[in-house]
């Protein structure tokens, strides 16, 4: 399983890849590949845990194969909501689908199991989301010293001759080299290699640890 900072780094390669060969707004796209593809599989996983379990009869006797995804999909339109407007939102499907469910006393517990499991699997990934959007807004930024830090290093190398996914790696990578100090060189280096196996040619990776090696050395960037 990914790590969190692995999950937002691919998330923000995604956004950049996408905002690159589209030529749009990078923040944009972050936010529609987080809304299509971060919380959605969440919010899944949390309603059908619930639905396993339940003992309502409103539940059990009701439309439940069509109530899945509208409840992800509107969960997921604005899953940073309060505990307070997350509760009627949820309630709001709830009788939509089971009328009279959340009325029943007996009830209570289950709604509050899931509005409780709910706001801490959205919690979680939101740290996912948090650093794949500063990784973006540092891009967004900082583009113009992050290509030419790139492109002087990859001597014959232009930018525009680069790998559209390769040069997106770097791009990420420089970025954190420069203004994510907290974060290990060596780290950098490796998760970019990891990520340019995962989504770019076979030997790309080479092409990427050559580069970042060398931008760190010039740099003085310690590896560790």
């Amino acid at each position: 399983m990914n790590s969190p900072r692995r999950h937002s780094r691919e998330l923000a390669l995604k956004a950049l890849y996408q905002a690159e060969i589209n030529n749009s707004d990078k923040l944009e796209s972050l936010n529609q590949i987080i809304k299509d593809s971060l919380f959605p599989p969440v919010i899944e996983n949390v309603v059908k845990e619930f639905l396993k379990n339940t003992k309502a009869n409103e539940i059990l006797s009701g439309k439940v194969e069509e109530f899945i995804p509208d409840f992800v999909d509107s969960i997921s339109s604005n899953p940073h909501e309060e505990v307070s407007d997350l509760r009627f939102h949820v309630k709001q499907i709830l009788e939509k689908y089971f009328s009279g469910v959340t009325i029943n006393e007996s009830f209570k517990p289950e709604l509050d199991k899931l509005i409780e499991s709910l706001g801490s699997k959205i919690k979680k990934h939101s740290i996912v989301e948090d650093f794949a959007k500063e990784i973006i807004n540092n891009l967004s930024i900082n583009n113009k010293f992050i290509e030419e830090t790139i492109e002087k290093t990859a001597n014959n190398w232009s930018l525009d001759r680069m790998a559209n996914i390769d040069r997106c790696i770097l791009k990420i990578a420089v970025c954190e080299f420069f203004y994510f100090p907290s974060i290990p060189v060596k780290a950098t280096i490796n998760e970019a290699i990891e990520l340019a196996k995962k989504y770019s040619t076979d030997r790309s990776y080479e092409f990427v640890n050559g580069i970042l090696d060398k931008i760190s050395k010039e740099n003085k960037f310690i590896k560790e």
